[in-house]
């Protein structure tokens, strides 16, 4: 399995159209951390002794504030991690790729999930880098003030709950075009799956079942506690599990298609 892995994230790695969506999510990554630098400078000019800060009318804790600002910022441009997902998978359909796939990894099975894997440790990377950045703009913020809180727990647990979101967000995009079989199709799927969300389509009828759907699961696992545009449909661990869920779901729907069909 190492020797999979190994050999599709070298596969991916060598496509112009990853590199692309990469330094798409990296560029829209700095742009809403510069947004955000402003906020943050003000929110930690403005604490009181007892750690509370001033924003929008309101007294909040600043650096609860400033952790979830975190989140939001790598959360927006988070969006096109399915879309990468669905890059990195559509390769598979290009000028009989699959067929040259299943020759060297006859075992479909273990092909998918060798991908899976690959895809998950390049989104995993990807994800780190995105919240590296935000940590250094907002230690620019915050580093005359309280640079120890980009290490506390309560920091930890949400850049673990964005890199949960990173992967599992990513794989649900690979999963889809395996199953479509071209790049467009997963593109397509995943685009139709967030705009249910923005559009508040499933919400409105029944918010229960929104809250299965992926972005209204990752916005109830990063938006807790904050104005987060549209009501939550449901708590942080129950997001986690639905996105955790649709991540499995699709691997396993995925790798049934994939044994199913011919190798071309």
């Amino acid at each position: 399995m190492p020797d999979v892995i190994r050999s599709e994230l070298t596969k991916a790695l060598t496509l112009p159209s990853v590199w692309v969506m990469t330094g798409a999510v990296l560029a829209l990554n700095v742009f809403f951390q510069y947004q955000t630098l402003g906020f943050n400078i003000d929110t930690v000019a403005g604490v009181r002794p007892d750690g509370m800060t001033e924003v929008d009318g309101r007294l909040v804790h600043a650096e609860t504030e400033l952790r979830q600002t975190l989140g939001v910022s790598v959360f927006n441009p988070g969006l096109l991690f399915p879309i990468l997902g669905a890059v990195i998978a559509g390769a598979e359909f290009r000028a009989g790729q699959l067929g040259l796939s299943v020759v060297a990894v006859p075992d479909r099975t273990r092909l998918v999930l060798g991908k899976f894997l690959a895809t998950a440790v390049y989104a995993l990377a990807l994800g780190t880098v995105c919240i590296a950045i935000a940590s250094a703009f907002t230690y620019a913020a915050v580093r005359d003030w309280n640079p120890g809180m980009l290490w506390s727990p309560e920091m930890l647990a949400t850049e673990a709950r964005l890199l949960l979101f990173t992967v599992t967000f990513t794989l649900i995009g690979t999963g889809i075009t395996l199953i479509g079989r071209r790049t467009p199709a997963g593109v397509v799927a995943v685009v139709l799956l967030i705009m249910l969300t923005m559009a508040q389509v499933v919400a409105v009828v029944s918010p229960a079942a929104d809250a299965f759907l992926p972005l209204s699961a990752a916005r109830n696992l990063l938006l807790q506690g904050r104005d987060a545009g549209a009501p939550l449909t449901g708590g942080a661990v129950h997001g986690a599990a639905v996105l955790a869920s649709w991540a499995l779901a699709a691997a396993a729907a995925a790798a049934l298609a994939v044994k199913r069909r011919d190798a071309r």
